[in-house]
């Protein structure tokens, strides 16, 4: 295994971790949002519905790199059924 690929490999693990720690930052706030709506807290309940849509926007954004990285150079092919 060369350096680069183990670099590479280190990276791939990092921004793994890095998404797991957002979709569970992401549980936590759903969470308290939950709980905030509970007690009826409407201005605690809006400052989360905020914060959870910009860890969703991250989660999001994280999610289509990763898939930009694994989309084949093939093209894809239509199939139509006649």
């Amino acid at each position: 295994m060369g350096v680069t690929s183990a670099a590479n490999i280190n990276a791939d693990l990092r921004a793994e971790e890095a998404l797991d720690e957002l979709v569970a930052l992401a549980r936590m706030i759903a969470y308290a949002r939950q709980v905030a709506q509970d007690v009826k807290l409407p201005f605690a309940t809006n400052c989360l519905d905020l914060a959870l849509e910009a860890v969703k926007q991250e989660v999001g954004e994280g999610l289509t790199r990763d898939l930009a990285e694994l989309s084949s150079p093939v093209p894809q092919v239509s199939v139509k059924r006649h």
